[in-house]
């Protein structure tokens, strides 16, 4: 009788239009799944991450923290949506001023600009429409239902502007503020009160990461019954005036619990451009003169460790290897002070990229002088550790390194189970 229930919630809500109702319908007598649920992988020559968002496994998207509208290569004709759809004066919102100006006075079709995170480059397209489906899940596994967004409002690019994304990547899903983003497009229409995503980053390309649309619990097995949601701390995200993006307050950084010297508000985001989190760098960007502070002190806190030439793009390079650290060698403790009196613990793993086997590099980058952000948190920072985004009340979650927890992002059991 369940399994009937569930049937039919599925199928009155997997089909689910594009203009939701701002009334939510009555939850089923079932207990249906508490989220939906994807994979995410990690390219192993960008080090950026696609995501799952249709049932063609080769259909993946690059995850963007930043970005106004998916978009996706349009190879052949496509449905073009005109500028009486109620999503066109939207999208044209958001034409990027690097693209040549376009009229719609004697057009009907809705032209737009998608734009290429990691080039900065854009094209002149036109908006269409586009079906994503999203397993469902109880936590632990993929559930035998999915949910099946039709008339998703998606940019039609041409394929160059797929210069410089992952091999695998057809276009580009941001999980932004926008309401033409993936995070706003697919969220579940019954359940508007638990307006979170959560992302888990992969450190490896051989395992699949996970990202949920949703509330917790997020099971990450092994160890058994640990639930990656339950080791959660929490900031409150800022919501920038002219940015899409997820910005945090950080207010210092500090080495072995020694605040480093930098000039007062440098990390504020009137002032400085703030701190952002992004998954289209990576590697965390610091501003140079917070840079060149914070890569002096580090040096100075060094124990046992002999430099080694530089591995670009990173500069400071020595010779260790992080799973093989001698007992007599000393890595120093980084944390990121917020401004709500917490700290954010940057993991011995995330703080390092080894190179090879004797080679590893501090993970950051000089933003030079001109930067527009005082620090830009990329993705080597935030893998392996679950972040949740709750845009409802403006809080982000994040845990501390999931191997502390014996477990990883690479955790979750993509199996269909009933």
């Amino acid at each position: 009788m369940c399994n009937l229930i569930l049937s039919l919630f599925i199928f009155m809500f997997g089909h689910s239009s594009l203009e939701v109702s701002a009334q939510p319908p009555a939850p089923p007598p079932a207990q249906p799944p508490h989220a939906l649920v994807t994979s995410l992988h990690k390219d192993p020559n960008t080090s950026l991450h696609t995501i799952t968002v249709t049932l063609n496994p080769s259909d993946q998207y690059l995850v963007d923290l930043d970005g106004p509208i998916i978009w996706n290569r349009c190879d052949s004709q496509h449905y073009t949506s005109s500028i009486e759809d109620p999503m066109c004066s939207t999208a044209r919102s958001y034409m990027s001023p690097l693209c040549p100006e376009t009229n719609n006075t004697y057009s009907y079709i809705c032209y737009d600009t998608p734009v290429n995170p990691i080039t900065g480059s854009c094209a002149l397209s036109y908006l269409t429409r586009n079906t994503f489906t999203i397993h469902w899940t109880y936590g632990r596994s993929l559930s035998e239902y999915s949910m099946e967004y039709n008339e998703r409002a998606v940019s039609c690019a041409p394929s160059s502007l797929l210069q410089s994304l992952p091999e695998q990547a057809i276009g580009v899903a941001p999980l932004s503020w926008s309401p033409l983003s993936l995070r706003d497009q697919c969220f579940p229409p019954f359940n508007l009160a638990a307006r979170k995503f959560s992302l888990c980053l992969s450190s490896s390309s051989d395992h699949q990461g996970v990202f949920f649309i949703g509330d917790g619990p997020y099971y990450l097995e092994p160890p058994a019954n640990f639930d990656a949601s339950s080791v959660l701390s929490f900031t409150p995200l800022i919501k920038s005036p002219t940015k899409l993006g997820y910005f945090i307050n950080v207010t210092g950084i500090s080495i072995d619990q020694q605040a480093i010297k930098v000039p007062a508000n440098a990390f504020a985001l009137d002032v400085n451009g703030g701190v952002k989190l992004s998954t289209t760098v990576p590697y965390t960007t610091l501003r140079r003169d917070i840079y060149s502070v914070f890569v002096s002190e580090f040096k100075k806190a060094l124990k046992g460790i002999h430099r080694g030439k530089r591995v670009s793009p990173l500069d400071f390079c020595f010779m260790m290897n992080v799973t093989q650290q001698k007992a007599d060698s000393s890595i120093p403790r980084i944390d990121l002070a917020l401004g709500d009196g917490g700290y954010w613990t940057i993991h011995e793993s995330n703080l390092l990229k080894q190179m090879d086997n004797d080679v590893a590099c501090l993970a950051f980058i000089d933003g030079g002088n001109t930067a527009e952000h005082a620090i830009v948190i990329g993705t080597h920072q935030m893998e392996n550790i679950m972040l949740q985004f709750d845009w409802a009340d403006s809080i982000l979650g994040f845990s501390s390194a999931l191997s502390s927890y014996g477990s990883s992002c690479g955790n979750f059991d993509f199996t269909v189970r009933p």
